[in-house]
């Protein structure tokens, strides 16, 4: 079992797209993160330990190419580079994405290990960070044709077209992760 608790957060769409299959390739995308795991924990660890900015953007540079190179291959070309900036930006907080499933929206589970990791992805879930975030990567896979060819040009309308992501992060979730990671159990 991985260290750590799992919180889901969800992502609604301000358009309709094929949730199943942004969940798959948002899991793939997950599954091939997880290949520069180490290399990208050695990066983010040499990031929190200097204070010098010039550092930090090079460590920053040094971790999006890490996962430049693990997620090719694992997401149409046009999602890459959100994808990439999705997970450069969480792993330099602790966030880890698992695995992503189709409820009655996309779920995202997350892990985290600290009670800081924790408030930065509930500090980035309120600052609308990774509905930013997110939103990219909805707007890139609309804008990938795969929606029109998967459903006989229904969704033309995307192309060019924003797609905005809210991301939910509830009150209940927060604080059941919030008591597993302190130890707090009724």
């Amino acid at each position: 079992m991985l260290p750590g608790v799992v919180v889901p957060v969800h992502l609604i769409s301000s358009d309709m797209i094929d949730e199943e299959q942004m969940a798959k390739i948002l899991t793939d995308v997950l599954t091939a993160a997880k290949s520069c795991k180490p290399s990208v924990d050695q990066l983010v660890l040499q990031y929190k330990q200097t204070s010098v900015q010039r550092e930090r953007s090079h460590l920053k540079h040094l971790i999006r190419k890490e996962h430049q190179r693990a997620l090719r291959g694992s997401c149409p070309r046009r999602m890459l580079l959100s994808c990439v900036d999705l997970m450069t930006h969480l792993a330099l907080c602790d966030i880890h994405l698992d695995h992503a499933v189709v409820g009655r929206n996309i779920i995202v589970y997350c892990r985290v290990k600290t009670v800081e990791a924790l408030s930065d992805l509930q500090r980035k879930t309120d600052s609308g960070q990774l509905s930013q975030l997110f939103s990219g990567i909805f707007t890139a896979f609309a804008n990938t044709g795969l929606m029109s060819r998967l459903f006989g040009h229904i969704y033309r309308r995307f192309a060019g077209t924003a797609v905005t992501a809210r991301v939910i992060l509830s009150q209940e979730e927060y604080s059941r992760a919030f008591d597993s990671l302190t130890g707090n159990f009724f």
